[in-house]
């Protein structure tokens, strides 16, 4: 991995606790936790607790980076050259949910620019994933991972080159839809089109399987 990519990684890790430090008078001794989908807090605890989201980035580091390494199957079949922009891609996003989080903190509300961003951010890093499916080869820990892709080359194949399309469609269609709708019908939009992709994507891995065993 490039110097340049790793230390843009920590970067995005490192922001969001320096805005809180920046941001820490401002804040008070106890700050909302958790919000409801109408924008409203029900959920309090002392400031502090918004440095835990950082301890979180920091674990998902290490979870994405090295990971992976411990899979048998690496030296046959690496992980694309593109997964370290993937890794930094979640980070940032992360770090800037977590900034979005303690400026929400500060005015005691979720704002509808707020709820905008955050959907519309989810829906452009799907699309983001969807861009790097089609690159990633074999292995036990990254990708669309079935019993039939495992099984297969082929199927992996083909189901990530389907996977690949629709992630990035629904990234684009979601984001471009999501901002024009109720805070409620946000939150059921965007999981009704993961979900639906995703069992999309299994089935057609099903499918793709057991055609190629009756070949």
């Amino acid at each position: 991995m490039k110097k340049s990519l790793e230390y843009l990684m920590w970067a995005a890790i490192v922001a969001p606790l320096i805005y809180l430090a920046v941001v820490w008078n401002q804040l008070p001794d106890i700050v909302p936790t958790h919000f409801g989908v109408s924008g409203k807090p029900n959920g309090f605890g002392p400031k502090w607790t918004l440095a835990i989201l950082s301890v979180v980035s920091v674990g998902l580091y290490f979870l994405m980076r090295y990971v992976p390494h411990l899979d048998p199957r690496l030296n046959q079949a690496s992980l694309s050259e593109h997964y370290p922009k993937l890794i930094l891609v979640v980070l940032t996003f992360f770090g800037a949910i977590q900034m979005l989080i303690i400026r929400s903190a500060i005015e005691q509300k979720i704002s509808g620019i707020f709820m905008n961003v955050v959907f519309v951010g989810v829906f452009l890093l799907l699309a983001g994933i969807g861009n790097y499916l089609n690159t990633i080869k074999s292995n036990y820990f990254v990708g669309i991972r079935t019993p039939w892709t495992l099984e297969s080359e082929t199927v992996w194949r083909k189901t990530h080159q389907l996977g690949s399309k629709l992630f990035f469609a629904m990234g684009i269609i979601g984001a471009l839809v999501v901002v024009w709708l109720p805070d409620l019908w946000k939150t059921i939009w965007t999981l009704s089109l993961i979900l639906t992709t995703t069992l999309w994507i299994v089935v057609y891995s099903y499918r793709v399987y057991r055609q190629e065993q009756k070949a």
